[in-house]
């Protein structure tokens, strides 16, 4: 990390992987994997941030969890944070509400899934497939059609107009 930000690593933090808040890093970060280590360290480099990530900001880039902006984007909810998100938030009251209100209702189960993730539960599996729709393609009834269903709506009419007279 010193290598990526320099002196704002180390006057933050320190040099001594063996005291202060090096230790208090391994803690934070014992139990993930090298590839989430390595993800997190990546997300570093291609943040445009120039400060260093406090220790929750990091384990979160190293989590994989996206930045709220990130998920209010993801309409299609591709990523699996973005779908955990949407199992915290009430749909019917984001779509009825105002934009401010959505917006405070999202970053709710934004804040709720981002604590899960932290906890360390786990993201909804993808989904296996898409339900197939049949798409139909409209062909227009033809003039012989049209005529009998016409002739059968008029039946259908008579009949009824003259039990009425009845």
């Amino acid at each position: 990390m010193a290598e990526i930000y320099g002196p704002k690593w180390t006057a933050g933090y320190g040099d001594n992987p063996n005291t202060g808040a090096a230790l208090t890093w391994a803690k934070g970060l014992a139990g993930l994997t090298g590839e989430q280590l390595a993800a997190g360290i990546g997300g570093c480099i291609t943040c445009a941030d120039p400060w260093p990530p406090t220790l929750p900001e990091f384990r979160l880039r190293c989590l994989g969890v996206p930045a709220f902006a990130a998920v209010r984007a993801d309409a299609g909810k591709r990523d699996g944070f973005t779908r955990l998100v949407w199992q915290y938030l009430d749909g019917h009251r984001y779509r009825l509400a105002s934009s401010d209100m959505a917006d405070r209702l999202l970053r709710e189960a934004y804040d709720q899934a981002r604590e899960h993730v932290m906890r360390g539960g786990a993201l909804p599996e993808a989904p296996a497939a898409e339900i197939e729709h049949e798409v139909r393609v409209q062909v227009p009834a033809s003039r012989e059609q049209v005529q009998q269903h016409m002739a059968e709506i008029a039946r259908e009419l008579n009949m009824a107009a003259a039990a009425e007279a009845a």
